[in-house]
């Protein structure tokens, strides 16, 4: 309901800072406007004049498919809405929240500005993220053959994006060395017979690397380029999370835990790709906040998991800083945005707090980011303990 009354008042995008308001779908028209142009003749990797920005095609040709079946700008809005329905049917029924208070922060995070943004464009990682989630419902599974069909779709999500390769280290989950194996192998077989469709697309992406400066730019070089910060704080965060993975290392590299199954494996599984996701792209640097779709999966394990004391106090933490980051930059801007509408104070003023809510907010993702990597890290380390015990 909220993210239908947000379509309805377009004023939401303006005071959160979205924008756009009279494209909407944006991304969505870019990824249907590269199939029709390929019908027409025209190669989207370096022309594509139905964009409304003439954008190129910066992805896999599988996305090219759309143009195969007929698909053009004209089915953008009953595309989008079906991809948004999919998308909320797929996180409620992964995620399963049973109380009000697991209900209440999921929607929370449904509708935080970032996630606003995801669905306003109707972006592509978007379809990544219901088709992860498909994934991540398949290695639930029992049967080999189910949890062989989540791999697929993991890899086809690699191909149709690149960075969800991150998520590979879901391999390492395998119940058996057999399965090990042949994970492997069919992982590494999509990924080889899809290198055709790959290559133009990830030329054309590694010529045009976005940058994001403004409002929801998302990655840790932000920091530095947005406020002319020197190059040695840079070498200092760095130093931040090698120091984490060292004190993480031998903290825990000792210890032996018993392995977890069964509904705690699964927590541990799907918060490991959600924190390698948010990680991963956090580190590459070249996008939106909206890539915080993928900490979805954090949820059930910081709702549910069993652990010591100390473990406790670092899962608190960790969940208050990822609502902090989904909401403090869009509540920030919605906040002085509607006291700038209300002449409350000059545009310089809000201009300066603008700058200010969005230092704030970089501070507060780095933070969460080395909490993230500090719970990635002791996930490895069972794993390759699991490791051990498949490869004697």
């Amino acid at each position: 309901m909220i993210w239908a009354a947000c379509f309805n008042f377009p004023v939401v995008w303006m005071l959160t800072g979205i924008n756009e308001t009279d494209k909407l779908f944006l991304d969505m028209r870019n990824m249907l406007s590269a199939g029709e142009v390929v019908q027409l003749g025209i190669d989207p990797h370096l022309s594509n004049p139905l964009d409304p920005y003439h954008r190129t095609h910066g992805y896999s040709d599988w996305w090219l498919f759309s143009g195969t079946l007929g698909l053009t700008l004209a089915d953008t809005v009953w595309v989008s809405t079906l991809l948004l329905g999919l998308t909320l049917a797929s996180v409620v029924l992964l995620l399963r929240p049973l109380d009000w208070w697991q209900g209440g922060s999921l929607l929370l995070m449904l509708v935080s500005p970032p996630l606003l943004f995801a669905i306003n464009r109707a972006n592509p990682d978007v379809v990544v993220f219901v088709l992860m989630c498909w994934a991540l419902a398949c290695l639930r599974g029992a049967y080999a053959a189910l949890r062989a069909l989540g791999i697929l779709l993991l890899a086809a999500s690699a191909v149709l994006k690149y960075f969800p390769l991150a998520a590979v280290i879901i391999l390492l989950d395998a119940r058996t060395r057999r399965e090990f194996l042949g994970w492997i192998l069919l992982y590494g077989l999509v990924l080889v017979l899809a290198w055709p469709t790959l290559e133009a697309g990830l030329r054309n992406a590694l010529g045009h690397q976005p940058a994001p400066s403004w409002l929801y730019a998302f990655g840790a070089p932000v920091i530095f380029r947005n406020y002319n910060l020197a190059a040695p704080m840079a070498w200092l965060f760095a130093g931040l999370l090698v120091y984490a993975g060292i004190v993480v290392w031998r903290s825990f590299v000792a210890k032996n835990p018993p392995p977890t199954e069964g509904l705690a494996r699964t927590q541990e599984r799907e918060f490991a790709c959600a924190a390698v996701m948010v990680v991963g792209c956090f580190l590459h640097g070249s996008s939106y906040l909206y890539k915080m779709i993928f900490a979805l999966w954090l949820l059930p394990w910081l709702w549910r998991a069993t652990l010591p004391e100390k473990e406790e106090f670092w899962r608190k933490i960790t969940l208050g800083l990822l609502l902090a980051v989904m909401w403090f930059e869009g509540g920030g801007a919605t906040l002085i945005n509607c006291l700038s509408l209300a002449s409350v104070f000059s545009t310089a003023t809000a201009h300066q707090m603008h700058i200010a809510s969005q230092f704030i907010s970089q501070l507060l993702t780095w933070a969460l980011v080395l909490c993230l990597w500090r719970i990635l890290l002791i996930y490895l380390i069972g794993q390759m303990k699991r490791l051990d015990f498949l490869f004697p």
